[in-house]
């Protein structure tokens, strides 16, 4: 009896501690059959996986719909006929499935995510907004969310809520200068310059050392007719970069609208001082100055391009564009000889220009010194082999040279091209002088008759 007594407290003991009281039986076969439910749907569901994985798309439909005959919640069934019908271009039939998946699993951000881009697509530009506004109150880190907000914002031209969330971005991933840049943009399609200009505002404050946020801010407010306030941020920019080329090409423009032109020429002194301005934007510059000076014949106005020109001599000596300025400066101060040494020092470094030969040629024939263009007649006969002027002006420097059977063959090939009047009397008037140099008094007498015709 003891014994008896023992083995059933030891069976009470073994069933408390495995929590098995006696209270209910389970349902063995009920439980049993929901596992054995389940392993069917997951295989059925790898198999449809790897189905449309290899391709066979018609084959993942198939499964997928016939798992949710026998369970019509399978939400991953639902959001993969989703991705079938998105691959199709049935984007109706996409949309619903992913609805009837995130309405079984609204924790499922990926469901959220797909169905988002999917009224992207169809822009339904209002949805994807208060799909993807959800999305990011759920994912508050991720800034490609924020994107495709900001894109739906966009196309429904709520511009405020575009910059708000690109505001957001940037407290994602910090300063961004392509975000800026877009912000910027949009502040000025809405004509308000001065919020465009605190985008920029913004930076100063965190880079007070970075000029190009001055000056991008100066541009800003120069480029929409406000260069008072553009001026303070040119001018701040200065102090931190006083070299950099285009805030010195700017604040000329500034001063230059201001009538200030001795601070025009301080801020382009420094540009032509650069090294890493290029010869092609310095020679623009001069050429432009150049040609203002020969219409207003203001002397102040040439002293600064003479002062121009002398930087880029200093600093391009290989280069041309500085001796020909210098040699144009001179030739309208009438110092014919300096100016003709500067033509011919930009000469030796570039003599493909006819207008450079033409003016040297006028200072030549200032000086009386036509002898001084023998020296280049190779280079005259490779460069402009039929062109009556050049060859006409080579006979002349024959001629001064005292050599008249050269100066004849220059002018009688000069006479071949001539077709105006008053040039082809200049070459019979020549001829004339040559043939007299010659001692043919007759030929002299004949070419001075024809001249006179």
């Amino acid at each position: 009896m003891r014994r008896y007594c023992s083995f059933v407290i030891l069976i009470l003991i073994s069933a408390l501690a495995f929590g098995q009281a006696p209270k209910k039986t389970r349902n063995v076969a009920k439980t049993d059959a929901a596992s054995v439910n389940h392993r069917k749907i997951s295989v059925q569901y790898t198999e449809g996986l790897k189905a449309y994985y290899n391709g066979n798309t018609a084959e993942a439909l198939k499964v997928f719909n016939g798992i949710l005959l026998d369970n019509p919640k399978h939400d991953a069934s639902h959001f993969m006929l989703a991705r079938i019908h998105t691959d199709r271009q049935e984007l109706n039939d996409a949309v619903a499935s992913l609805q009837q998946a995130i309405k079984l699993d609204k924790n499922n951000i990926w469901y959220k995510v797909d169905l988002a881009d999917l009224y992207l697509q169809m822009e339904e530009y209002p949805a994807a907004a208060k799909l993807l506004e959800q999305i990011c109150k759920e994912k508050t880190n991720n800034e490609y969310y924020l994107y495709s907000l900001s894109e739906a914002y966009l196309q429904m031209k709520k511009l405020d809520k575009v910059i708000s969330t690109y505001d957001r971005m940037e407290d994602i991933i910090g300063h961004n200068d392509e975000i800026t840049r877009a912000k910027v943009s949009i502040w000025l399609y809405m004509n308000k310059v001065k919020e465009a200009v605190g985008e920029y505002d913004k930076l100063i404050k965190l880079y007070p050392h970075n000029a190009d946020y001055y000056v991008q801010a100066g541009k800003i407010y120069q480029s929409n007719g406000m260069s008072a306030q553009a001026m303070p941020y040119f001018q701040k920019a200065v102090e931190n970069h006083s070299n950099d080329p285009e805030l010195n090409f700017m604040m000329a423009r500034y001063w230059e609208q201001q009538g200030n032109d001795e601070q025009v020429q301080q801020c382009m002194l420094r540009v032509f001082a650069n090294p890493s301005v290029g010869v092609p934007e310095k020679s623009s510059y001069l050429r432009k100055m150049l040609a203002d000076v020969l219409k207003t014949k203001d002397a102040k106005k040439m002293q600064a391009v003479e002062q121009l020109a002398d930087t880029v001599v200093a600093l391009h000596p290989t280069e041309s564009i500085g001796y020909l300025t210098k040699a144009s400066i001179c030739s309208m101060r009438k110092e014919y000889a300096t100016a003709a040494s500067y033509f011919e020092k930009a000469l030796s470094y570039d003599n493909t220009s006819f207008a450079v030969w033409d003016d040297y040629c006028y200072v030549l024939n200032q000086l009386g010194a036509w002898e001084r263009l023998v020296k280049y007649e190779k280079d005259l006969n490779e460069l402009f082999p039929q062109n009556a002027r050049m060859l006409c002006n080579l006979g002349l420097g024959y001629l001064f040279k005292k050599n008249a059977d050269k100066a004849i063959e220059y002018l009688m090939q000069a006479k071949t091209f001539a077709y105006e009047k008053e040039q082809l009397n200049l070459i019979y008037e020549a001829l004339s002088e040559a043939y007299k140099l010659k001692g043919d008094a007759d030929a002299a007498r004949q070419w001075r008759e024809k001249a006179g015709k």
